[in-house]
């Protein structure tokens, strides 16, 4: 069985600035860490499935840094999904097709049952939104210098291991997220956007 996706992963967390353990093994500000990674997909297809438009959010807690894993998930899968295509989508992201999503699922230790919501992704001012059902939202304001580039990190280790080679910061104050046997948490302001190519 092959599979590819392409899209970008609007991603919200804990931390009250950059993210530390995206430069490798850190401390989260807060001891402890909790993030949003909502993956929009452009164009994709598992075999004779296709994927494309579909939206999925990897919700994660974690009792210390990301790198450390043995963290509670749970994956949204957006309501216009098929059966089929919420099949594929989360076996991808429940890493048993191999792939990028088989080293984030080895941060995991208790899968919580997956479940199906309302996702629309949009664009703000300054950035992307994420809605959630009743779960949560993200607001992302882009960092940008004076030309209006973004500020942007390259090539970092953790980012690798799930081929990803860029990301673009951002602020997410207020972005919030709250599920059912999970640790409810606000933003304390990193955001970041990357464009992904993950197959299997």
């Amino acid at each position: 069985m092959t599979w590819e996706i392409t899209g970008n992963l609007i991603e919200a967390c804990s931390c009250k600035a950059a993210c530390p353990c995206v430069l490798g093994p850190a401390e989260p500000d807060r001891g402890w860490c909790s993030g949003a990674l909502t993956f929009a997909i452009q164009q994709g297809r598992c075999d004779d499935t296709d994927l494309s438009g579909r939206t999925v959010l990897w919700l994660i807690d974690l009792p210390k840094d990301f790198a450390s894993g043995d963290g509670t998930a749970r994956l949204y899968i957006d309501d216009g999904a098929s059966d089929s295509q919420r099949r594929e989508l989360e076996a991808i992201f429940t890493g048993r097709k191999g792939g990028p999503g088989e080293v984030l699922a080895g941060l995991v230790s208790t899968w919580l049952p997956t479940e199906t919501a309302p996702i629309s992704v949009g664009q703000g001012d300054d950035g992307p939104t994420v809605s959630v059902g009743g779960v949560g939202n993200a607001a992302l304001t882009m960092i940008r210098d004076g030309e209006g580039r973004a500020a942007t990190v390259m090539n970092a280790p953790v980012l690798g291991l799930i081929a990803i080679d860029r990301q673009e910061l951002a602020r997410g104050e207020g972005s919030s997220f709250a599920s059912p046997d999970m640790r409810s948490w606000e933003s304390g302001g990193h955001g970041s956007i990357s464009p992904f190519t993950w197959k299997g």
